[in-house]
């Protein structure tokens, strides 16, 4: 199976985002935009670096974000969504902590990095989730707010390579197996 075929199978075709409850105006805007939909080497590697990207800041639209970065890019948009689906509550650590790292070189905070106190949800009154979890990411502060878009920006540009890369090794496998079965028939 080439590159090309197992990308339009994964990823999720006009027709069903048409029937996603969120997502039928982008169904309807990819039907006449073919080249936003097209399975690229190129155009899905930067739609998913740029899902990845949008994926790090923790917003709740992110799909919707994504979907939009990708259009102004010219990207693939299915790959950009798909993208963000690599953030999760089971990445949320590492890529935060990744984050703060970042953050705390380019603010030049030196020494020991103090943890928060812990994240104190009342779970009886959902009313005081945002305030705490706000008081929570407040005490992360500044490292995490500069670190977030560079990490952003550094897994996005990893996950393109490695897409890039990836795809064009699949595309050199297969022409090599191709090769060789022409070779083995009389």
């Amino acid at each position: 199976m080439t590159a090309s075929r197992l990308a339009r199978r994964l990823l999720p075709s006009p027709e069903a985002l048409e029937q996603t409850k969120g997502l039928k105006w982008l169904g309807h805007y990819l039907r006449e935009r073919p080249w936003l939909w097209v399975a690229h080497r190129r155009r899905v590697a930067l739609g998913a670096a740029l899902g990845l990207a949008v994926g790090v800041i923790p917003l709740p639209t992110q799909m919707l974000l994504a979907a939009v970065v990708a259009i102004v890019c010219r990207a693939n948009v299915a790959a950009a969504i798909a993208a963000t689906w690599l953030t999760n509550p089971l990445t949320l650590v590492p890529i935060w902590t990744l984050a703060i790292f970042l953050g705390r070189q380019v603010l030049g905070i030196h020494g020991p990095i103090s943890a928060p106190k812990e994240l104190a949800l009342d779970w009886g009154d959902p009313t005081s989730w945002w305030h705490a979890l706000s008081q929570w990411i407040s005490e992360l502060g500044a490292p995490l707010l500069a670190g977030l878009p560079l990490a952003g920006a550094l897994l996005g540009a990893m996950l393109y390579l490695i897409v890039y890369v990836g795809w064009w090794a699949v595309i050199r496998f297969e022409r090599r197996r191709r090769l060789r079965e022409r070779a083995l028939r009389p």
